[in-house]
């Protein structure tokens, strides 16, 4: 079956590798044009782009994937369809009437439907997501399912192990539907009207509320991760935080002293010294351990390589936001 592909984070990039892999490659990819990209923001093709690029496939990277250019340039491909993961943009009625588009959605649909649906999954506390492929149409993410493979989520699970884990079911998923489509027997089925919504996120969604509890505030950090980092304010100094543990039980044997030190302290530090130093921070319930931190202007580091340089200079608390005027 002839097709061509859309898509242009790292999760598009990981679905396009697999279907490669699987002997799926298509005739043309979609990408959104470079721009700055990454912790440094340099201007840099997508993550797609580059991928297609490196095997050697042809790439357009159109403003508008709606545009007249693009569905000429499906029409010249003479592809049956439009495989598209992540994509960034709505595809309109002029490019779905010109040809079956079929999506890779990283969640469960109904739920979850938008742009974040791993973000959301995680920051939620989710035990279990997993991977749609579904027949767009104009409204959003509400077209019809064929296929649907669940994922388990453990708590050191985040952004980037769930999305490599759902690209590659959602690549075997698709090699499948494709294959059934090919065959004559994939079938469609319309969604169940109970759908939950996975907005963008935004820069106010990165700030680590340390009045929630310490679960709450590590679902934050790894749903946040690979794209950027929950970040945490002090005295003249700004942290991003990369990596997290959550210590939830003060009654578990294993609980750090430095931690129990914060207990249901919002904001509050303590660190233990030496070598493998630790750090930690209090929250509404419980304490957080901070693993993997990047100060302003620096670049990310573990815990002791920070506690070495910075422990010294700690305040004893960091910024907590304050609470809202009932």
């Amino acid at each position: 079956m002839r097709f061509a592909f859309a898509g242009t984070p790292e999760f598009g990039a990981w679905v396009l590798h697999d279907l490669l892999s699987l002997g799926r490659r298509p005739e043309l990819v979609v990408s959104q044009p470079a721009r700055p990209r990454g912790r440094g923001r340099k201007v840099s093709e997508s993550p797609v782009s580059l991928a297609a690029a490196e095997a050697g496939l042809s790439v357009l990277t159109p403003p508008d994937i709606n545009s007249g250019e693009v569905i000429g340039s499906l029409g010249a491909a003479r592809v049956d369809c439009l495989v598209v993961a992540a994509f960034g943009q709505l595809l309109r009625a002029d490019l779905l009437d010109a040809l079956p588009c079929i999506n890779v959605h990283a969640s469960l649909l109904p739920a979850y439907r938008g742009a974040a649906p791993i973000h959301w999954a995680l920051r939620n506390g989710e035990q279990t997501t997993g991977v749609s492929i579904m027949r767009i149409i104009e409204p959003l993410d509400a077209g019809p399912v064929a296929a649907r493979v669940s994922l388990s989520i453990n708590l050191w699970d985040d952004g980037a192990s769930v999305g490599r884990a759902l690209a590659l079911l959602g690549a075997l998923a698709m090699d499948r539907v494709l294959q059934a489509t090919v065959d004559g027997t994939v079938v469609w089925q319309d969604q169940p009207d109970q759908s939950t919504y996975a907005p963008k996120v935004t820069a106010a969604d990165r700030t680590l509320d340390l009045r929630l509890s310490a679960l709450a505030c590590h679902n934050l950090v790894r749903a946040l991760v690979p794209d950027t980092a929950a970040e945490m304010r002090a005295e003249g100094l700004t942290l991003r935080v990369w990596r997290t543990w959550p210590w939830l039980d003060e009654e578990d044997a294993r609980v750090p002293e430095a931690a129990l030190r914060v207990w249901n302290r919002p904001g509050r530090l303590a660190h233990s010294r030496g070598a493998r130093g630790r750090l930690f921070v209090g929250c509404g319930s419980g304490a957080l351990e901070i693993l993997a931190v990047q100060p302003a202007g620096r670049g990310v580091m573990g815990h002791a390589e920070f506690l070495c340089g910075y422990g010294g200079r700690l305040p004893d608390c960091v910024q907590v936001p304050e609470a809202e005027a009932g």
